[in-house]
């Protein structure tokens, strides 16, 4: 890879894209977010994403999309399948049967990888990130929804079809039934998304607060909020503990925009983890934050993917 040499990587999410351009060293060189559109159809919105990279690369380079220093996009998706190229069913997005790296190919007149994007934040972290000196880790995103990313033996995991992995939808043990959004039953993302984390804070306060309140409370010691904390960390570490025993990893990272409450929480969910886990694995895994962004980590992966892949060739 040349030095002058750019890649992109794109997060499409049930309410916000994230677009960011990267260097062949990771540097995020520019980013925005654009509203991600269900009126559209699924290639016009694509279409969209075209022309707001077009005019960074204007505004950037003065260059437009197909000029040879663009190496690719990476672009991480709901239910986005790496092997056919396709997105089967999102329903969060309302998309059916979408080919979507076929949209990218062409409206970006580059190379184009999809992937899930918490297998896209996986390989950013294995690339720049927490997982750098890491062969096997888990990395859970805590955000709209609870995703996964296993990297094992120092390679992305995706299991047939492309739908291994799939880290949010264990179920997990709990008297509070909850209906997941894909249909299931008391999953992991029934209560670990930051909807189920506010509704596990309704439950227990009778109050509506942001995550981002709970962790400014937890952190100034108020018991009301340690309590929320050890119960959202008990249902978390409940899952983990299920991802460990199958798969051995050294650490789980913590992503996504629930991970801003921090390393105080990690050391919770750590000692929930260890009070549940198989005695062979208690003190042998680590609990520790992604390192790339809370927010932006499946963008830095889309770059680290589109790069690795075009250069492996």
């Amino acid at each position: 890879m040349k030095k002058d040499q750019v890649a992109f990587g794109i997060d499409i999410g049930g309410t916000n894209t994230k677009i960011g351009l990267f260097d062949h060293d990771g540097k995020l060189l520019s980013y925005l977010i654009h509203p991600t559109s269900k009126t559209l159809n699924p290639e016009d919105f694509i279409d969209q994403l075209a022309q707001e990279c077009e005019q960074i690369l204007l505004k950037e380079f003065n260059i437009g999309l197909g000029n040879s220093r663009i190496i690719g996009v990476g672009v991480g998706a709901p239910m986005a399948n790496y092997f056919t190229g396709s997105v089967d069913h999102a329903p969060n997005l309302g998309w059916k049967d979408v080919p979507l790296q076929e949209f990218f190919k062409k409206k970006f007149k580059t190379n184009a990888v999809i992937e899930n994007d918490a297998n896209l934040a996986a390989v950013g972290e294995k690339k720049w990130g927490a997982g750098k000196d890491l062969t096997d880790f888990i990395l859970v995103t805590l955000g709209t929804g609870v995703g996964t990313g296993l990297i094992l033996d120092g390679k992305l995991y995706r299991g047939h079809q492309a739908l291994g992995g799939e880290g949010g939808h264990i179920i997990i043990p709990n008297e509070n039934k909850r209906l997941c959004s894909c249909g299931g039953l008391n999953h992991l993302e029934s209560y670990l998304s930051a909807k189920g984390i506010k509704q596990t804070i309704t439950e227990l306060t009778r109050e509506e607060w942001s995550i981002e309140k709970l962790g400014h409370e937890f952190n100034s010691g108020n018991l009301k909020a340690a309590s929320i904390i050890n119960t959202i960390a008990q249902d978390l570490a409940t899952g983990l503990v299920s991802m460990a025993v199958l798969l051995g990893p050294q650490a789980f990272i913590i992503g996504g925009g629930v991970s801003k409450l921090g390393d105080t929480f990690n050391q919770v969910i750590l000692k929930k983890f260890d009070e549940l886990v198989h005695f062979s694995l208690k003190g042998k895994v680590k609990i520790i934050t992604a390192n790339l962004s809370s927010d932006k980590g499946a963008i830095y992966g889309g770059a680290a993917h589109i790069i690795d892949e075009v250069f492996s060739k």
